[in-house]
């Protein structure tokens, strides 16, 4: 932020006379001299905080209409920018606006725990965040009234005429106009801080979050700090933060659709500008797909049908052969990944065919994300990295495949002839065999036992290990699942599928760390709904079901999801046959089935 200088006429300075009677209300409140510089004083600049001076008296002759906080906000707000003021308020209200979340702390002041100097440091304390919370007063009303409350204020020693009744009532009327004003006044800036916060602590995504949990967080802190500096990355974060909050706690998702579309626009002048690094149009690009897989059927994918000029940079950014970041290439694994998830049941996917094909050919090579400057990576962090790295590789392997998977159904392919699905049952043989190769070829952690792991490992490592080589081990087995359904055996006749429920089940209940305080890994969501659906045994289906309803996690509907599988197994029953997945959610629910 500049410092603001106090303004010279070049007349010499009169000295100073005693109490304070026109400057800010924060300079009288701490009896200091005001030099009067609007909007912020030099003494408010200087200790960063907030200069707030009293509404100027009506001329002599005006009539005197009391102000609500309402009446205190510009006309046309709504078509300002993001903290909500206008012209018209630069003179009493730019003074009690909040800073603009884009643009404040140009001097190192932390925005919920984010220094935007450049270092990334989450904290929980105000020592080091004075615009914590729209609750902060500005100036100390509160130690006035608890004056006023012991019968100390009263005494004639007022610094200014107009707060000689310093009644408690009178204190706490002006206190209350005072902060409805000042609250009012926050509602029309974009939340970054708070989303921020949220974005870091709470924004997980289920079919990649538990699998590459590390890269995960360290993502979301590099994508935070670019969002300090980023208008685009930064409508992203707080569009995706407002979407979580709203499935996580049941609320209206107006208000996060609408920061949606803005961000989308935002994201299309970042586009358009050819200045721009395209890492920052990949990352802003990543946040609006996140969103798209969350809020399905809602918005129309972003990279499904992408514009030409995204397309132009992408294929520019892929033949300069430069080095890309580590983030980046995650970025992109993450996508394909994500593109599986939104084929699978009949979805329409995530990314055009020219998206896919240009990821694709990015190559499979996957560094790992570098931990924070001010984060170093301890011994345990970094063995738990080494480790998991190609577990995760095996997880994105099988990922790849599963979409394979997911392309041999009747949802994206003729199989209404012989011919055709002897075709799909030449495919889902090859497929078969590759799982397998896949499978005999996984590192040797992989290979462990859990009680091996134990003893070899200390907890803070073992743990989490077990944990993701139990979730990646029940994913291998859920494909084998879903080739039994998509070729349309009769149900339960595939020895390799009942084999492979055999095995999911012995990984559930066992002894890999499948709970934590009773509530269920995300990434067993999958596998256990097509557990559910496969099966033809009312008990097999009851305990499927029952350990859906332990993962309790609403970003990922793992309640829909188990009650999605006891009615279709029920039909199923009824029926003595399978029923399609995709019609029976829309008959029954009356929606398409969310992403899986």
């Amino acid at each position: 932020m500049q410092t603001l200088e106090p303004r010279s006429s070049g007349v010499p300075q009169q000295p100073y006379r005693g109490r304070v009677r026109s400057g800010c209300l924060t300079c009288r409140s701490r009896k200091v001299k005001c030099d009067e510089l609007r909007p912020v004083c030099h003494n408010c600049t200087r200790l960063k905080r907030r200069c707030v001076y009293k509404p100027r008296k009506s001329q002599p002759g005006q009539a005197v209409t009391p102000q609500t906080p309402e009446q205190l906000i510009p006309d046309g707000s709504a078509d300002n920018n993001a903290s909500g003021f206008g012209q018209s308020a630069e003179v009493e209200l730019a003074s009690q606006q909040y800073p603009s979340p884009l643009s404040e702390g140009k001097d190192g002041v932390y925005i919920q725990g984010i220094s935007l100097d450049g270092d990334l440091s989450i904290t929980d304390g105000t020592e080091t965040n004075p615009f914590l919370s729209p609750d902060s007063s500005i100036v100390d009303i509160t130690a006035r009234l608890e004056k006023a409350l012991r019968q100390d204020a009263i005494s004639g020693t007022t610094d200014d005429a107009e707060f000689e009744p310093a009644s408690p009532p009178t204190l706490i009327s002006r206190d209350i106009e005072l902060t409805t004003t000042i609250d009012v006044l926050a509602i029309r800036e974009v939340p970054l801080q708070p989303s921020i916060s949220f974005f870091i602590e709470s924004v997980d995504c289920p079919a990649i979050a538990p699998f590459d949990a590390i890269n995960w967080r360290r993502m979301k802190a590099q994508v935070a700090e670019v969002g300090m500096s980023n208008e685009a990355v930064a409508e992203g974060i707080v569009a995706l933060a407002t979407l979580y909050k709203g499935q996580m706690y049941g609320l209206p998702l107006s208000k996060a659709m609408s920061l949606y579309q803005s961000a989308k626009s935002t994201y299309e002048e970042l586009l358009a500008d050819s200045t721009q690094d395209f890492d920052i149009v990949l990352i802003a690009t990543f946040l609006l797909s996140l969103f798209d897989v969350v809020q399905y059927y809602e918005t129309v994918p972003l990279l499904r049908e992408p514009s030409e000029a995204f397309l132009t940079r992408l294929r520019a950014w892929k033949q300069s052969q430069l080095p890309s970041s580590p983030l980046v290439i995650r970025i992109i694994a993450w996508l394909r990944i994500l593109h599986t998830t939104t084929i699978r049941g009949g979805g329409t996917g995530l990314l055009s065919d020219d998206i896919y094909e240009l990821f694709s050919s990015c190559g499979d090579s996957m560094p790992n994300i570098a931990a924070p400057l001010n984060d170093p990576s301890d011994t345990s962090t970094h063995i738990y990295e080494m480790l998991t790295t190609p577990i995760f590789y095996f997880y994105f392997q099988l990922q790849m495949i599963s979409g394979e998977i997911a392309q041999m159904t009747h949802y994206h392919r003729s199989r209404t002839t012989g011919v055709d699905q002897k075709d799909v049952v030449e495919q889902m043989a090859h497929i078969s065999s590759r799982l397998h190769t896949l499978w005999d070829n996984r590192c040797a952690t992989q290979r462990q036992t859990s009680e091996d792991l134990r003893a070899h490992l200390a907890p803070k490592v073992a743990d989490p290990i077990i944990a993701l080589v139990g979730m990646a081990s029940a994913a291998y087995h859920a494909e084998f699942i879903e080739i039994g359904r998509v070729l349309g055996d009769p149900i339960s006749r595939s020895a390799e599928s009942r084999q492979a429920m055999h095995h999911l089940r012995e990984i559930v209940d066992g002894d890999w760390n499948a709970q934590e305080e009773g509530v269920l890994k995300t990434g067993y969501l999958r596998p256990l709904f097509l557990y559910a659906i496969e099966c033809m045994d009312q008990a097999e289906n009851k305990w499927a079901v029952e350990r859906l309803e332990k993962i309790k996690n609403p970003i990922c509907r793992s309640d829909f999801f188990a009650a999605f599988g006891r009615e279709l197994s029920e039909a199923q029953l009824r029926k003595e046959r399978r029923v399609t997945t995709k019609f029976f959610c829309i008959w029954y629910f009356g929606v398409p089935p969310p992403f899986l």
